[in-house]
């Protein structure tokens, strides 16, 4: 059997039997081939309008600090008005504004006040369509398959992750970066008419039609604070966005040269992070994890040792290797993360919960966008990133004082669901893509 052949055989590909889950994933998939090119053409047409690294950073930043309000109202509509339309509402919008976009660059240009805005506006558009995503996954996929399901959906967007950043680069460098955005356009179309064509039976939400905004996302906050779990992982993960992926993405587009070759070769840096995602997914369809976020806490040493590298300055194809540790790390922790979420968190809050989850990562991520750049100007860019390898190691070390993430396991779904406490008795789930049982409700969410 080729290489391919046994790849093949070992992802779970009798889920796109199902026309929905092909529709669904082909969408997201679209979607992130497009988007993958984004920040290279995004930092390039900045630095082409007169922009430097203080000018990428408040771009980058622009994309993710609308995220904050506009999360949670997009999280409490995408319960209330059908998860489904709107993705297609996000997606239609993106496109037209990205549309406008490539028509400014390609007649006027841009200030750099004007990238902010156009990407503010892409934020809020953005802030709609990721918990509906969410919360979508569990209405197509049975429960006991979503750790599959969540791999294999990260196993193909790898794909995009890979192919993306290398064109992107390469059309940077040989074209102009506003075509890269008009790419982006068309992917946001593709994925609205492939979700057009979705079919699925939502959860149960007309009969509380009447209840207010107010009240629909107090009951989202008390879902996610009462999961010590959650809200402790996500400090974890957030601050490392603030202190090590924000810092590397800002400084590391400089550190690798200007236009002329820095484009094709942080492409090239940023594509080994697909290739790490491809493998990251395709690692977590195949191995079943005893405590699955303790291991998600060792998943972030890839952007540590990737901080590490930069810092010392090496050469390309060495980056490459830290890059694609970093992209396995990510993609890993994203499918023990979500696979978690969904079982754990109840069906109809469940957009809502994952909307706080999404403004405490943006908000991690604007402020890391924009320290990193006057940060690095202050006091260095190797002390800043060998600051970001410390705080990897150190952060990881509080992490396992945390009693339930030592012990925690996917699978303890049934008691937010239907409120009974699971067993201690119950033998361990046999995995998470498997035929898995209740585990100890205890692990995913504290007692009373």
């Amino acid at each position: 059997m080729t290489a391919a052949g046994r790849l093949a055989a070992r992802l779970p590909l009798d889920l796109l039997r199902e026309r929905t889950l092909r529709r669904l994933f082909a969408a997201h998939a679209a979607s992130v081939l497009g988007s993958s090119m984004m920040p290279i053409a995004l930092s390039f047409a900045v630095l082409d309008n007169g922009g430097g690294a203080s000018g990428v950073g408040l771009v980058l930043g622009a994309q993710t600090a609308p995220l904050m309000v506009f999360l949670l109202a997009g999280g409490v509509l995408a319960d209330r008005w059908g998860r489904r339309v709107t993705m297609i509402g996000s997606d239609l919008v993106r496109a037209a504004v990205e549309i406008t976009m490539v028509v400014v660059l390609l007649t006027t240009g841009l200030p750099t006040a004007g990238f902010v805005a156009f990407a503010a506006v892409l934020s809020v558009a953005a802030a709609f369509f990721h918990p509906a995503f969410h919360g979508f996954v569990p209405e197509v996929v049975p429960e006991k398959r979503l750790q599959e399901a969540n791999a294999l959906g990260s196993t193909l967007q790898s794909i995009g992750s890979l192919v993306g950043p290398a064109v992107g680069g390469v059309l940077v460098a040989w074209t102009e970066p506003a075509w890269v955005i008009a790419i982006d356009a068309v992917t946001f179309l593709v994925s609205a008419l492939l979700l057009a064509g979705v079919r699925t039976t939502p959860a149960a939400r007309a009969d509380r039609a009447d209840e207010s905004f107010l009240r629909q996302l107090k009951e989202g906050w008390r879902e996610f604070r009462s999961r010590t779990w959650l809200w402790s992982l996500l400090a974890y993960t957030s601050l490392a966005c603030t202190f090590v992926l924000c810092p590397v993405m800002v400084l590391g587009i400089t550190s690798v040269g200007g236009k002329e070759h820095g484009a094709a070769q942080w492409g090239t840096v940023l594509a080994a992070e697909g290739v790490g995602a491809l493998l990251g997914g395709l690692l977590g369809m195949r191995v079943t994890f005893r405590r699955p976020l303790l291991a998600s806490v060792f998943c972030t040493f890839g952007l540590g040792l990737f901080a590490a590298l930069l810092a010392l300055d090496a050469p390309v194809h060495v980056l490459v290797v830290g890059s694609l540790l970093s992209g396995a790390g990510f993609a890993l922790l994203h499918i023990l993360w979500t696979s978690s979420l969904q079982t754990d968190v109840p069906s109809e809050v469940l957009s809502r919960v994952s909307a706080y989850d999404g403004v405490a990562t943006v908000l991690s991520m604007t402020v890391g966008y924009w320290w990193a750049a006057p940060a690095a100007a202050r006091v260095g860019t190797a002390p800043l990133l060998w600051f970001g390898v410390v705080w990897t190691v150190a952060s990881a070390a509080v992490m396992l004082a945390v009693p339930q993430i030592r012990r925690s396991a996917i699978g303890a779904a049934q008691e937010p669901r239907d409120g009974r406490n699971a067993a201690a008795t119950e033998e361990p789930s046999q995995g998470e893509g498997g035929d898995s049982q209740p585990r100890q409700a205890s692990n995913l969410r504290p007692s009373a």
